[in-house]
C-alpha cells in the first residue's frame, strides 16, 4: 500500500526541465511528461485514478518515465566518457611538462632571484647616499649655556598621588556596590525579604532537581528524606504552630502570577497528607486556572465555580465536583471549573462561606490557591474564609516594590495571620548564603518573628537545625536540589 501510494504520488510531480542537459531528446521527453502529469492533475480533480480517462495517461507517464530515466543514463555514459577523454589529455600534458630539463628550470629560478637581489641592493645604495647628503646639510644649532644642576624630583610629587590614590580606592567600591544595590530591584535571597519585611518568614524554598519531581511536579514523597522534603517539612510545622486549635484554612497568594503558588500549595498539601491528614486543594483562582494543568487532569466541568453559583450548595453537590489527585490517597481536589464572566461577584457571594463549613466537617486541612493580589482583588475577598495567608515571593523574580504592597496589606490586617514564603532559590548559582549541605540545614531556623497576640510578633527561631555534620540526617549524595 506503501508503495502504490508513494507511486501515485510521485506522478503527481513534475520534473524540472532545466537542469542542464544539452541532449535535446532528454529535455523534449522531460517537457511532454510535465505535460501529461499537469493534465493528469488536471483530470483528478474531477474523476478517481481508475477513470478510463486517467488510466491512459498513467499508463503514458509511467512509459515516458522509463524512456526519461534511459536518455539520462545515455546522456550520462556520454558525458562519463568526454570526461575520460578530458583526464587523458591532462594526464599527457602533465608528462610533457614533466619532461622540461631539470638544469633549465635551475637556472631561470637563480635568474629571477639574482634581478630581484639587483634591484634592491641598488635601491639601499641610493638611501644611503640621500641620508648622508641629509646629514652634511643639517647644522647644530643647539649651545649649552648652563651646567644642568641636581634639584631632586619637581613634579608628580609622590604624596599628592598617594592620597589620591587611597580616597580613589576608598570611594570607588563603595561606589560601584551602590550601582551594583540601585539596579537590583529583585530581592536575591532571605536576607532581602528580612530587610524588607516584619512579617515572618515560615520557609525559604530551593528549586528542586528534574529528579526530585514526581506527577505534578511533587516533590515531596512517601519515605524519603532529601533536602526538599525537609523544607516542605519545616514549612508545614511552621505552619502548624501559626494555626490554633480548629483553624483548618490556607490561603496561597502572591503579588504577581509565577512566584509558586500552586506549586507550592500542591507539595504542602501532600507533606499534610503523609501525616494521615485529610487535605483538599480549592483552586480559587477562576480567572486563571491551574490545578488541572498541574495535576495533569484533562477536566474542565467539575469545579467550584458550579457550586458558587448555587445559594445553598450541600454536601452533596461538593461531593459531586470533587476529584481525586492522583498522587496521594489523603488529597483531593476541588479545581476551578469553568471561567465565569464575573468572577469577583461569584467569589463575593454567601456559597462560598457554606461550601468552606461544610469541607471543614470532612477535611482537617482547606488548601485555597487563589489569584495574585497584586493584580485582581478577588483574593481579598476569599480571605474572610481562610484562617493564615501565605504570600508567595521568588528569589530574582519577585521586584522588591512589591512589598509596599504587602507591608500594606498587612498593616491594614486585610488577610489573616499573614506570613511569608520564600521560593525559587537556585542554589547552582552560589551567591546565596543558604548551606543545604551534608550534615547543616543552614538558614532553616531562620523564618522571622511573630508572637500569636499581634498580627505580626514574633515566632521565635523555628528550626534552627543546628549543624548535624556527625549525625545521619545528612546525605552527601542528595540530589533533590538543583545545584
Amino acid at each position: 500500500a506503501r508503495e502504490v501510494e508513494s507511486s501515485s504520488r510521485n506522478l503527481s510531480q513534475v520534473i524540472p526541465s532545466n537542469v542542464g542537459l544539452d541532449d535535446q531528446s532528454s529535455t523534449s521527453l522531460i517537457n511532454k511528461y510535465n505535460e501529461l502529469v499537469l493534465e493528469r492533475n488536471r483530470l483528478l480533480r474531477s474523476a478517481s485514478e481508475s477513470s478510463p480517462v486517467v488510466e491512459p495517461l498513467t499508463a503514458q507517464i509511467r512509459e515516458l518515465n522509463g524512456n526519461i530515466r534511459r536518455a539520462i543514463g545515455a546522456a550520462r555514459q556520454n558525458l562519463q566518457i568526454q570526461r575520460d577523454a578530458v583526464l587523458s589529455q591532462v594526464n599527457k600534458f602533465n608528462e610533457q611538462v614533466a619532461e622540461t630539463p631539470q638544469q633549465e628550470r635551475m637556472l631561470t629560478q637563480i635568474d629571477r632571484q639574482q634581478e630581484v637581489k639587483s634591484g634592491l641592493y641598488l635601491m639601499l645604495l641610493q638611501k644611503r647616499e640621500e641620508n648622508n647628503i641629509s646629514l652634511a646639510a643639517t647644522a647644530d644649532k643647539g649651545k649649552l649655556i648652563d651646567d644642568p644642576q641636581l634639584l631632586g624630583k619637581i613634579s608628580p610629587k609622590s604624596t599628592s598621588i598617594m592620597l589620591v590614590a587611597l580616597l580613589i580606592g576608598l570611594v570607588l567600591p563603595v561606589l560601584v556596590i551602590l550601582i551594583l544595590q540601585f539596579f537590583r530591584y529583585k530581592i536575591e535571597g532571605h536576607d532581602d525579604v528580612a530587610r524588607l519585611t516584619k512579617l515572618p518568614i515560615i520557609a525559604d524554598v530551593a528549586i528542586a532537581s528534574n529528579k526530585a519531581k514526581g506527577k505534578a511536579d511533587i516533590v515531596v514523597h512517601e519515605n524519603q528524606n532529601n533536602q526538599m522534603e525537609e523544607i516542605f517539612r519545616s514549612m508545614r510545622t511552621n505552619l502548624q504552630f501559626m494555626l490554633k486549635e480548629g483553624q483548618k484554612v490556607v490561603l496561597f497568594t502572591s503579588s504577581t502570577s509565577g512566584e509558586g503558588k500552586t506549586f507550592n500549595a500542591a507539595n504542602l498539601s501532600v507533606s499534610f497528607g503523609l501525616l494521615g491528614k485529610k487535605v483538599i486543594l480549592v483552586g480559587l483562582d477562576i480567572r486563571r486556572p491551574r490545578l488541572a494543568e498541574l495535576f495533569g487532569i484533562n477536566d474542565h466541568k467539575h469545579g467550584i465555580t458550579n457550586l458558587l453559583v448555587k445559594d445553598n450548595p450541600t454536601i452533596e453537590d461538593i461531593y459531586e465536583q470533587i476529584l481525586p489527585s492522583g498522587v496521594n490517597k489523603n488529597l483531593d481536589l476541588l479545581m476551578a471549573g469553568p471561567i465565569p464572566p464575573n468572577p469577583a461577584e461569584l467569589i463575593a457571594r454567601n456559597s462560598l462561606d457554606i461550601i468552606i463549613n461544610l469541607l471543614k466537617e470532612k477535611y482537617d486541612y482547606i488548601m485555597i490557591d487563589t489569584a495574585p493580589v497584586g493584580l485582581v482583588t478577588d483574593t481579598l475577598q476569599i480571605a474572610r474564609v481562610a484562617n493564615a495567608s501565605i504570600y508567595m515571593c521568588r528569589a530574582d523574580y519577585t521586584p522588591k516594590s512589591s512589598f509596599n504592597l504587602i507591608n500594606a496589606l498587612a498593616n491594614e490586617k486585610k488577610f489573616p495571620n499573614m506570613a511569608i514564603v520564600l521560593n525559587g532559590i537556585d542554589m547552582s548559582k552560589r551567591k546565596y548564603s543558604y548551606y543545604y549541605g551534608y550534615g547543616g540545614y543552614g538558614k532553616y531556623g531562620r523564618y522571622g518573628r511573630a508572637s500569636y497576640g499581634t498580627s505580626y510578633g514574633q515566632y521565635g527561631n523555628y528550626g534552627n537545625y543546628g549543624n548535624y555534620a556527625n549525625s545521619h540526617y545528612g546525605n552527601k549524595h542528595d540530589d533533590s536540589i538543583k545545584r
